[in-house]
């Protein structure tokens, strides 16, 4: 017989930044955490408030064999990938996504996969607003509502305090998974990992609050 347990929903937080590739390859581990039962909320954490609004242009050496490890990464997942050209400015996009997640949470999934997409997938520039309009259209948001919120800095806010979550949680960087608020996954591991995190947790009842 199966007990309370190993039935009750288990929650999860991943904050996660559109310019991080590996944050791209984590929506693969999202995904199995779904496919296991866990109700997973996507919050944002922006890794690099530093880089100017030109962007950087994706690094060679070093950079390129690490680019070399995620696509091998999104290969074994299934996901196409592509090594863009240049690294955005990701503020704009987390304050799009952010604001349809709160105001049309229904066409947050679609346009959040469609952000990384564009960059990771189609080299479009995610920091750019035009390219954000037409992909909240395409969620089925509203463009214009979300644009004029973003502009007037009406996630500005929002999103420092996400930050400032995840590194109380203990998260130094992304993506980092928060499961049943008590278990810190940070950065991509195996997918067995997360299958023995939410087995784990699911054995043992949180103690009451």
């Amino acid at each position: 017989m199966r007990t309370a347990a190993h039935t009750r929903v288990v929650e999860a937080i991943v904050w996660s930044d559109y310019l991080c590739p590996w944050c791209y390859a984590g929506l693969d581990r999202t995904a199995r955490l779904e496919d296991m039962g866990v109700r997973v909320t996507v919050q944002p954490y922006e890794l690099h408030p530093d880089i100017p609004a030109a962007g950087w242009p994706a690094r060679e050496g070093r950079g390129r064999r690490l680019y070399e490890r995620i696509a091998a990464e999104c290969e074994q997942a299934g996901m196409p990938f592509k090594r863009p050209e240049r690294i955005p400015n990701s503020r704009r996009a987390l304050a799009t996504s952010e604001w349809v997640r709160r105001n049309a949470p229904a066409s947050h999934r679609a346009l959040h996969h469609s952000i990384f997409e564009a960059l990771f997938v189609d080299g479009r520039a995610i920091d750019d607003a035009d390219v954000l309009d037409e992909l909240v259209s395409a969620a089925g948001a509203d463009a214009a509502a979300c644009r004029a919120a973003v502009e007037a800095g009406e996630m500005d806010a929002v999103l420092a305090a996400s930050r400032e979550a995840a590194i109380d949680a203990g998260a130094t960087g992304a993506p980092s998974w928060l499961i049943d608020d008590r278990a810190l996954v940070p950065g991509l591991q195996t997918p067995e990992f997360y299958e023995r995190v939410v087995t784990r947790l699911r054995d043992r009842p949180r103690p009451p609050s």
